[in-house]
């Protein structure tokens, strides 16, 4: 019983599930979310702060990266389009749960890819943990808004946009 267990608790570790609501305002994954009390709310973007929340590594680095992490689920996938992910990134630099989903195809018409598909980019969304941690010109951390886009071309990312 332990064993199965502690084994139940590696695979945990390696895959991300996330609860998925559909609302007026768009799809969420994860949307229980725990708010870092000692973060200030602030209406910032990444690219606010001229370089403060962008992400330290380069998007044909997270490319690269993206595409071998979906090499090693070993799965096919045949879809055109845009996976956008738009979040939160709290004042210690930790990615929030709470994670909007925006899907559209090449037209950029509302589009949904397949569910396993979404979920593998959102596992590796997870992965990224080098959030840098966005201050103001008097040494304030702040929280601000962040996001990925993913441009699938048969079933493949092909480039990571921003």
């Amino acid at each position: 019983m332990k064993i199965l267990f502690i084994n139940c608790l590696l695979l945990f570790a390696y895959h991300s599930y996330s609860q998925n609501f559909v609302q007026p305002d768009g799809e969420y994954m994860d949307t229980t979310t725990n708010v870092n009390a000692t973060c200030k709310e602030y209406n910032a973007y990444y690219y606010q702060g001229h370089g403060r929340g962008k992400y330290p590594e380069a998007s044909t680095t997270i490319l690269k990266e993206a595409k071998s992490f979906l090499k090693s689920k070993n799965n096919s996938y045949s879809d055109n389009g845009y996976i956008t992910f738009q979040f939160m990134i709290d004042c210690d630099g930790k990615k929030m749960n709470k994670t909007k989903v925006l899907q559209t195809d090449e037209k950029y018409n509302n589009y949904h890819f397949d569910r396993r598909f979404v979920e593998e980019l959102y596992t590796f969304l997870n992965t990224m943990n080098k959030w840098k941690i966005f201050k103001t010109n008097s040494g304030e951390s702040l929280s601000y808004h962040a996001f990925i886009t993913f441009k699938i071309k048969n079933g493949k990312a092909v480039n990571i946009i921003p």
